[in-house]
C-alpha cells in the first residue's frame, strides 16, 4: 500500500497497493536488497506498470528496502527519474543509509503506538470490570457491555446474545449502536469460529462461557480483536452468574417472606403484587406440604409433578405450596407417594386439606405441621402422612401445643410417665396396653408377657401413684391422658423441625 509519496502524486496515498510479488518493490522486499532499472524499465518482468505514477515518462527506478532489525521487511523506498539515469556510489549509500533510519524511525513509532494501544485496552478494559462491578441486574449490565466492547474492540458494532434454554437458540438481547442491524436470534448449530472475514471486512464472535456452562455470545462487527473479545467475553460471563446470584437469592428472599406471612396470616404491605410476582393465584387450590429432612431430589421431583408451585427450604425443613391442577389434589397425593416411595434418602412429608384464598393458608401451614409431626411420631418411620390420616390425633396434637389446658387425668399419667423414666419400669405401657384390651386382665397379661397376678400387682401400683381408680373413673379421660402424654414425650424426644 502506498503510505507517502511527494508531489504531484501525494494524493494516491492510500489508493495504490502492489499484491505481494507484484512490481520491482516486492522484490527488493522479497530479496533485502537494493534494486535498480537504468532504463526501459517497462520491458523489465520485475516492473508493474502503474498508470497513475507515469513510469512511462521516467523508466528509471530504484527500489530500497526498508529492513527491520530482524532483518524483516518492513517497507520500500521507490524512486524514479527519467533515462538514462545512473545512480552513484554515493547516492546508492544514501539510499541505504536512508532506509536504515527510516526503518528505525519506522519501529519506534510501531512501538509508541502499540504501547499507546495496550495502554487503551487496558484503561478499556478497567472501565468494563468497574461497570460490570456496579451492575445488579440484566438492564444494566448488557447495554453498557456493548458500549463498552464498541470501543474496546474497535468495532462497528457489538451485540450480546443470551442463551433460551428453552429453545435452545440465543435471543439478541443489547446492542450499540442500539439501531445495528442484527439478527434477533441464532441457533447453537449455527455457530461458527471466533473470528470470522467476508473480503476485507472482519466479525468476531466469541462465546459466554462460566463453568462449562453456555450463557451467550459477544458478537463485534469490523474487528478481529479476538483475544481482547476474549478478555470482555469473559468479565461478562462472571458478570451474568452473579446476577444470577443475585436474583435467586432475592426470589428465594422473596419467596421465604411470603410464605411467613401465609402462614402467620398476616399481610404486610401488597401481597397480592407479590404473589403476582411470584405467579402464585390465591383463586387456584393449592397443598401446604412440610418435608423433613430437605432433599434435593425430592424438590426436583415435585417441582415437576406440580408446575407453577413455591419451594421454601431451611436448614431442617422443605415448604412447598404445590399448585393443584384440574386434576384434583387425589393425583397430587398420589404422585407424592410415588415420589417419596422412589427416594433414596428417607423423608417424612405432611400435607395439608386444599387450600384457596388468604383466610385459608394459616390453618394449611397448620395442618402440614401436624401430619408431619404425625408422620414423625406416630408413624415410627419416614412416608407421606395427610392430616385427615392423623385421625384422632389431630385434635390430640393441637391441644399438646396448648400449655395453658390444664387436665387432672394428664397431670396424674405424666407423674407416672416420670415413676418410669426415674425408676426404669413399665407402668405407663402397662396402663395403656390395659385400656387398649378394655380391661381383659388375661389378654392384657399375655399382650405384656407376664403372670396375671403380676399385672394385678402394676395395676394397683398404677392406681396408688396417680390417684386414679380404674374401677371408677371414666376410662375414655384416662386413655385420652395417656395418648396425650406419650405425643407429648415424642415431642420432647424427636429432633427434627417442629415449627412451620
Amino acid at each position: 500500500m502506498l503510505r507517502a509519496a511527494s508531489s504531484p502524486y501525494s494524493h494516491l496515498v492510500g489508493r495504490i497497493a502492489l499484491e505481494q510479488g507484484e512490481g520491482l518493490a516486492w522484490w527488493a522486499a522479497e530479496h533485502g536488497e537494493p534494486a535498480f532499472i537504468r532504463e526501459r524499465a517497462l520491458d523489465d518482468p520485475r516492473v508493474k506498470f502503474v498508470p497513475e505514477l507515469e513510469e512511462e515518462r521516467f523508466q528509471s527506478l530504484v527500489c530500497v528496502p526498508i529492513l527491520a532489525h530482524d532483518g524483516e521487511p518492513i517497507g520500500v523506498i521507490s524512486l524514479h527519474t527519467e533515462a538514462p539515469r545512473e545512480f552513484t556510489e554515493a547516492e546508492a549509500a544514501v539510499l541505504v543509509s536512508t532506509a536504515s533510519l527510516v526503518a528505525g524511525a519506522i519501529e519506534n513509532a510501531r512501538l509508541y503506538e502499540e504501547t499507546r494501544r495496550r495502554v487503551s485496552e487496558l484503561e478499556h478494559l478497567t472501565q468494563l470490570g468497574e461497570t460490570i462491578a456496579r451492575s445488579e441486574t440484566l438492564d444494566e449490565l448488557l447495554p453498557a457491555v456493548v458500549a463498552r466492547a464498541l470501543d474496546l474492540l474497535n468495532a462497528t458494532a457489538s451485540h450480546v446474545y443470551l442463551l433460551d434454554a428453552g429453545t435452545e437458540e440465543l435471543i439478541l438481547r443489547a446492542s450499540a449502536p442500539p439501531d445495528a442491524e442484527a439478527r434477533k436470534a441464532i441457533g447453537l448449530s449455527e455457530l461458527g469460529p471466533e473470528l470470522a472475514r467476508s473480503g476485507r471486512s472482519a466479525r468476531v464472535a466469541v462465546p459466554l462461557v462460566a463453568n462449562d456452562e453456555l450463557l451467550g455470545l459477544i458478537l463485534a462487527e469490523g474487528t478481529s480483536e479476538v483475544d481482547l473479545a476474549r478478555a470482555a467475553a469473559n468479565q461478562t460471563a462472571v458478570a451474568l452468574k452473579k446476577i444470577e446470584l443475585i436474583e435467586r437469592l432475592t426470589e428465594k428472599n422473596l419467596i421465604k417472606d411470603f410464605f411467613e406471612e401465609l402462614s402467620g396470616g398476616r399481610a404486610v404491605g401488597d401481597l397480592d403484587a407479590r404473589a403476582l410476582r411470584l405467579g402464585f393465584d390465591f383463586e387456584v387450590r393449592y397443598l401446604v406440604v412440610a418435608a423433613s429432612p430437605p432433599d434435593e431430589n425430592l424438590e426436583r421431583a415435585l417441582r415437576s409433578l406440580a408446575p407453577g408451585s413455591l419451594f421454601d427450604r431451611r436448614d431442617e425443613l422443605l415448604r412447598a405450596l404445590l399448585r393443584v391442577p384440574s386434576r384434583g389434589e387425589a393425583h397430587i397425593l398420589d404422585g407424592i407417594r410415588r415420589i417419596e416411595s422412589e427416594l433414596e434418602t428417607p423423608v417424612s412429608l405432611g400435607v395439608s386439606n386444599p387450600c384457596a384464598g388468604l383466610a385459608s393458608f394459616p390453618a394449611g401451614f397448620e395442618e402440614a405441621r401436624h401430619a408431619l409431626l404425625g408422620r414423625t411420631i406416630l408413624g415410627g418411620k419416614p412416608g407421606v402422612m395427610t392430616y385427615d390420616e392423623l385421625g384422632p390425633y389431630k385434635y390430640l396434637l393441637r391441644m399438646s401445643f396448648d400449655v395453658g389446658v390444664r387436665d387432672v387425668h394428664r397431670d396424674a399419667v405424666a407423674l407416672l410417665a416420670d415413676y418410669d423414666r426415674q425408676r426404669s419400669t413399665s407402668l405407663l405401657r402397662t396402663l395403656e396396653e390395659f385400656l387398649r384390651r378394655r380391661g381383659n386382665i388375661s389378654a392384657t397379661a399375655e399382650a405384656l408377657y407376664v403372670h396375671p397376678n403380676t399385672l394385678r400387682q402394676r395395676l394397683r401400683r398404677i392406681m396408688e401413684l396417680t390417684g386414679i381408680d380404674l374401677r371408677k373413673d371414666d376410662w375414655l379421660m384416662v386413655e385420652i391422658a395417656v395418648k396425650m402424654v406419650k405425643l407429648q414425650e415424642a415431642l420432647g424426644n424427636t429432633s427434627g423441625p417442629h415449627h412451620l
